[in-house]
C-alpha cells in the first residue's frame, strides 16, 4: 500500500530481480509521484492481502451538556437523550477511498503502522479527538420553543434520538455519489494579529464529511483539518478545497484574499476585587485585547503561590483573617504579554453565635417552657427575602428554651423571625437587624 515503501523496495531490488517480476525500471529513473496507482493499478490489486476497511463500533457522538436544551443534560439518568451513532452511519469505511488513495495519510513513513493496526480510526494519533465540537455545534438548537427549531429533526415522537435522524442534517457516504463537496470559510478581509480561518464542508446540501486542503500564497497544498492559523503580517492569498468520502473533489479551488496587520499591543486585564471579604472570596478577572483573535490566556498568582490560569479566582473560607496579594496578567495570540497587575485584600472567615432565649430561661429556671409551649425560628441573611441561613424549633417538656445558632461573622446583618406558642396564645417576634461581626461573638435575643 505504501508508495514510499514501494519506492524503497524498487530502489533496493537489482535490475535482474525487476526483470523477473516483469517490471522494467531504467536505473536512472527518479521515482517521484503522488499516486502509485497510476502505474500499479488499484491498491487492492497491489496489496490485496491487506484489509483497508474500518470496522467502526457504536459510540456516543453527540453529547449534550447541562444547557437549556430541555432535559438533554440528564446524561446517565435519561440515556435516551443521548445520540448513540455507529460511525458508519455517516462515514465510509473504505479507507483508501476516504483518503483519496493517498497512502501517506496513514503511513507517513514506510511500514510504520503495518502489522499493528487495530482497525480503529483513532489508532496512531490519526483521529485522537473526534466530535469535540458537537456540543457547540448544537447549542443553536437548544431552545425547543424557538419557532426556527424543529425538534423532530433530531427526535422522534417519544423524544428519543434515532440514528437515522442524524442524516436529516448530516451527509453520509452514498456509493456512486458524483456531487463534489462545497467548502466555505469565515475569512475576513483584515486581521489584527494572527488569523484563524475555519472551514466548513457541505455535501449534497447537508453538513459534509471530507478532507480540506489549502494552498497559502502559492505554496504546496497542505491538509488543513477544520482550521488554519496564519501569523505572518502582510497580504495573503488562500486557496482551499475539499475531498469528500466518494473521492470527489471541488472542481476549482476557492480563493480569498486577506491582510494581517501586526499586533504589538498587550492585553488589558482588570479585576473586581474588593478591599475586604468575609467567609471566602470569588474574584473575576476580565481581559480585553485589540487583536482579532483576542486574549489567549489569563494568568494569576496568590501571594507566593504557583502561577495559575483562568478568570475566576476562588478563595475558600478559613479561620481568621488572611491578607492576600493577587497578581494577574494576560497574553494574546500575537505573543504580547501584559505587565503584571496586583491588588491587595483581606479575607476574614470565622463563626459567631445567635442565642435565642425563651424569656429569661437561661438565668431563671422557674421560667422554663412548660405545657404546650413551643417555638420555631428562621434566620435569613439581609432581610425578610434574603437567603435562609438556619431553621429550627423546640417544644416542652424536653426543651430548655435556649437555642444557639452558629452563623458566619459578616458585615451583612441577619433577619430573625420566631413563631412561638405560649399558654394557648400564638404570636411572633421579629429581630430585623441582627449584627454579628466579631469572631466568636455571642448575640443574645430574648423573646
Amino acid at each position: 500500500m505504501l508508495r514510499k515503501g514501494i519506492l524503497t523496495l524498487l530502489r533496493a531490488l537489482s535490475l535482474s530481480t525487476l526483470l523477473v517480476v516483469g517490471i522494467w525500471v531504467a536505473p536512472s529513473v527518479a521515482f517521484e509521484t503522488d499516486d502509485c496507482c497510476v502505474c500499479h493499478v488499484s491498491l487492492e490489486a497491489v496489496h490485496g492481502n491487506w484489509d483497508h476497511t474500518a470496522a467502526p463500533s457504536p459510540g456516543t457522538v453527540i453529547l449534550f451538556s447541562d444547557t437549556g436544551h430541555d432535559d438533554g443534560g440528564w446524561v446517565g439518568d435519561k440515556p435516551y437523550f443521548d445520540a448513540l451513532v455507529a460511525c458508519n452511519t455517516c462515514h465510509n469505511s473504505n479507507l483508501p477511498a476516504v483518503h483519496g488513495n493517498d497512502c501517506d495519510t496513514c503511513h507517513p513513513t514506510p511500514y510504520n503502522t503495518l502489522g499493528t493496526w487495530g482497525r480503529g480510526c483513532q489508532q496512531g494519533g490519526c483521529h485522537s479527538f473526534y466530535h469535540q465540537d458537537s456540543i457547540k455545534a448544537h447549542l443553536s438548537f437548544e431552545n425547543p420553543y424557538d419557532p426556527e427549531n424543529d425538534c423532530y429533526r433530531c427526535h422522534d415522537t417519544s423524544f428519543n434520538v434515532p440514528q437515522a435522524n442524524c442524516l436529516n442534517c448530516h451527509a453520509s457516504y452514498v456509493p456512486g455519489d458524483v456531487t463534489p463537496p462545497v467548502t466555505t470559510s469565515n475569512a475576513q478581509d483584515v486581521y489584527v494579529g494572527p488569523a484563524r480561518i475555519d472551514f466548513s464542508i457541505t455535501d449534497n446540501g447537508k453538513v459534509g464529511l471530507g478532507r480540506t486542503f489549502y494552498r497559502l500564497d502559492g505554496d504546496s497544498p497542505t491538509a488543513a483539518g477544520k482550521s488554519l492559523s496564519v501569523t505572518a503580517p502582510g497580504p495573503h492569498q488562500l486557496e482551499f478545497w475539499s475531498l469528500d468520502q466518494s473521492s470527489k473533489t471541488e472542481s476549482a479551488p476557492n480563493n480569498v484574499f486577506f491582510t494581517i496587520e501586526a499586533d504589538t499591543t498587550s492585553p488589558t486585564t482588570t479585576s473586581n476585587a474588593q478591599a475586604t471579604y468575609n467567609q471566602g472570596a470569588v474574584i473575576t478577572l476580565t481581559a480585553t485585547d485589540e487583536g482579532t483573535m483576542g486574549v489567549k490566556r489569563t494568568y494569576y498568582r496568590l501571594n507566593d503561590g504557583p502561577i495559575q490560569s483562568g478568570t475566576s479566582v476562588v478563595i475558600p473560607a478559613a479561620s481568621g483573617t488572611t491578607a492576600y496579594t493577587l497578581t494577574f496578567w494576560s497574553e494574546d495570540w500575537a505573543g504580547n504579554v501584559e505587565t503584571h497587575n496586583s491588588v491587595n485584600f483581606t479575607v476574614t472567615s470565622s463563626t459567631t453565635t445567635i442565642r435565642l432565649v425563651w424569656g429569661d430561661s437561661d438565668t431563671n429556671p422557674a421560667h422554663l417552657p412548660t405545657g404546650d409551649d413551643s417555638a420555631a425560628w428562621t434566620v435569613r441573611r439581609d432581610g425578610w427575602t434574603g437567603p435562609v441561613v438556619a431553621t429550627g424549633s423546640g417544644a416542652s417538656p424536653n426543651w430548655d428554651g435556649v437555642d444557639d445558632i452558629t452563623v458566619q461573622a459578616s458585615p451583612t446583618s441577619y433577619f430573625v423571625i420566631i413563631e412561638w406558642y405560649w399558654q394557648g396564645e400564638e404570636d411572633q417576634t421579629v429581630f430585623p437587624n441582627v449584627s454579628v461581626t466579631t469572631p466568636g461573638q455571642v448575640v443574645r435575643l430574648s423573646y
